[in-house]
Order: C-alpha cells, then structure tokens, then sequence
C-alpha cells in the first residue's frame, strides 16, 4: 500500500506537470491519469466485477451473527416507515462482541428480534446502545442481512496500473533515444 500510493503520488505530480520522461502526450498523460486512478482507489475496479456484499434472507440474522468474528460489524437492510410517515429503507449495521449464540450477541449490542416464519421484524431496541446508535428502528422490517462475499483481492488492480505506468515510462524512453545512424550535436 504504501509502494503503490508513493507511486501514484509522484505519477500523479508528473500528470500535473504534464512531463514523465519527457513532455507527455494527450494520450500519455490520459493513461497516466488511469494508473493514478488505479493506485489510490483498487476497490473502484473491483468492486464493479465482483460484488463485496452478498445478501442473504433475514431469517440468517442469528446463524449470521454468530459465524462473525469478535468486534466484527453485522450489517442488515431493514425498512419501515418513520415518524413523518415516510417509506424508508436502509443498510445500517451493529458491531457485536464476544463470540458466542447470536441471539446473545444481538441482546448484548441491544436489540431482540421477533421471527414469524420468513419475516423477521426488530422487537426492542435498548435506549442508548450500540443498536440504537447504528439506526435500529423498533418494529422495522429486516429485509436482509448482508455478508462479505469471497472476492479476490482488491490489490490485484495494482499490476495493470504499473504495466500501464511502464508501458509509458518505455515509450517516452524511445522518444528520447536519437534516431539510428544520427548524431547527436556535442555540447557547447
């Protein structure tokens, strides 16, 4: 991480310079700009090829809870209506602690949940805990419960944007060269 944003900040100040080995071309500078692009933000690719969420049913809520690791956020869609009698729907989430039952782990951030059939809907919410703090509604909804998805690494972007990066650094190293058979005027 630090390799690739040292790069992309010295590549990014030879876009602003509009000169990398020598003075870029449009095009140049446009690909420059790409790999820059690439360095600092990887998941801007990747996430567009693989999803990093999948959703899952809310009836997972517990089984869901308890597979997570220790201070580890559970993060769920819910929807109702609010107090202006709006629709809404939203992605909020809750860190839980300590491993152990999911229902547990929910009661101990502060929130219970009521389970009829395939429907899940938010039964208490405990004033001032992490459940309220994280936007829980009494009542609501829980539309799905959202999973990390098993995605590559998001850094795999980082070696098109130095191929992209080397393929101009080589290029404008050509330009430079004298032509073949030429001579090169002698300093004054």
């Amino acid at each position: 991480m630090v390799f690739a944003s040292t790069g992309a900040c010295l590549v990014f100040a030879a876009v602003t310079m509009n000169w990398f080995l020598t003075r870029s071309r449009l095009w140049e500078t446009a690909l420059l700009l790409l790999a820059v692009f690439m360095l600092f933000r990887p998941n801007a690719f990747m996430d567009r090829m693989y999803p990093p969420w999948e959703d899952r049913p809310g009836k997972e809520l517990y089984a869901t809870a308890k597979a997570l690791p220790e201070n580890f956020p559970l993060v769920v869609v819910i929807e109702g209506t609010n107090i202006e009698g709006e629709d809404i729907r939203k992605t909020i989430s809750v860190q839980l602690g300590k491993p152990g039952e999911g229902r547990a782990r929910l009661a101990d951030a502060g929130v219970t949940f009521s389970m009829l059939g395939d429907e899940v809907r938010i039964g208490t919410v405990k004033f001032g805990s992490r459940a309220k703090r994280g936007g829980f509604e009494q009542g609501w909804k829980v539309k799905a419960v959202k999973v990390r998805a098993d995605t590559p690494s998001e850094h795999w972007v980082f070696l098109p944007a130095f191929a992209i990066i080397a393929f101009v650094f080589f290029n404008q190293r050509r330009r430079m060269r004298p032509p073949a058979g030429g001579t090169v005027p002698a300093a004054a």
